[in-house]
């Protein structure tokens, strides 16, 4: 058949034929590095607006606030935590309770959901603003009386994962997936790795930390086959600290919080190294990794304070 007289793919099926190939693909991140140089940063009168965004990534907002001598600071409280660097000029800074001068130099921290505005500008103001994407958690039972009945109690978290999946074509051929709470580092807490007492704890924060997987695989030299596991630390003098994965069916009819993982029973045992980390993690980070070189080895690390734990794992897809 002549080149000219072939028929051609329709566009909608060229699309079907090829989604899959894309559909893993995630969006690009975000630039290691990104300048902004001043000379590209319009005024306020440039811009029209008192608020100039200057940079998004997925882990923080950065933007001048500008306002001029005698104006009206309109914002409402917001929904992150967010850092004021005063550039140049004088004001008043009210937040919460307090009212302060702010000038060159000052720097003001406001959590989320705090009341505040700049008043009273004496010479113009000019503030670089940061604002976190984290969320802390929320709700629970902080700061409200002890139950005296069951009680239900409300409650919001950012919580993190770990992934590895495989992908080729129209398919995979498995994942795992570690889904985790993320309390900040307290010296507190070093008991749980440093006293080989067996006590369990629940690696995290308010719900289970859960590893999911839907192809076997060995972690620290012991099988784990296809399911969900909820996850705990403990200590012991005979054999460290072991990374301990428990059924989740045992925990429900025992209707357990995770807050009880010193009560759960059993588990596949994981044994962990231990390490001293150079910079300590300020919140508890969990990572799968892969071997350069290698398709299905790598390793869990585990980063909270001061510590890292880690394990080797190797993954055996269904290829």
């Amino acid at each position: 058949m002549p080149r000219s007289s072939r028929p051609a793919l329709p566009l909608l099926a060229l699309v079907a034929l090829l989604a899959p190939l894309a559909a893993p693909l995630a969006a690009q991140g975000d630039p290691a590095v990104r300048w902004l140089p001043g000379a590209a940063t319009p005024g306020s009168a440039a811009s029209g607006s008192a608020w100039q965004p200057l940079l998004q990534t997925s882990t923080l907002t950065l933007g001048r606030y500008r306002l001029a001598v005698g104006a009206v600071d309109p914002q409402q409280p917001h929904e992150q935590d967010e850092v004021y660097s005063v550039l140049s000029g004088k004001a008043k800074l009210s937040a919460g309770d307090s009212t302060r001068d702010v000038q060159a130099g000052d720097v003001v921290f406001v959590a989320r959901r705090v009341a505040h505005r700049f008043h009273d500008v004496t010479e113009d103001l000019d503030v670089l603003v940061f604002f976190s994407a984290a969320r802390p958690a929320s709700g629970g039972m902080a700061g409200r009386p002890r139950p005296t009945e069951q009680t239900p109690y409300p409650e919001s978290s950012q919580r993190g994962n770990a992934r590895i999946f495989y992908w080729f074509g129209p398919g995979s051929a498995g994942q795992l997936a570690i889904d985790h709470g993320q309390p900040r580092w307290q010296p507190a807490l070093a008991k749980w790795l440093d006293q080989p007492d067996g006590t369990r704890w629940r690696l995290g924060e308010n719900f289970w930390t859960t590893l999911d997987t839907n192809l076997p695989l060995e972690l620290g030299g012991v099988g784990i086959g296809v399911g969900q596991y909820y996850a705990v630390l403990q200590n012991t003098a005979e054999h460290g600290v072991e990374l301990v994965l428990l059924d989740p069916q045992a925990i429900r009819e025992r209707r357990l919080d995770a807050y009880q993982a010193n009560a759960t029973e059993g588990g596949l045992r994981i044994p962990l190294t231990r390490e001293k980390l150079e910079v300590p993690a300020p919140r508890l980070r969990i990572e799968l990794s892969i071997d350069e070189g290698s398709k299905d080895r790598g390793a869990l690390r585990i980063e909270f304070g001061p510590y890292r734990l880690a394990a080797p794992l190797l993954l055996k897809p269904a290829r």
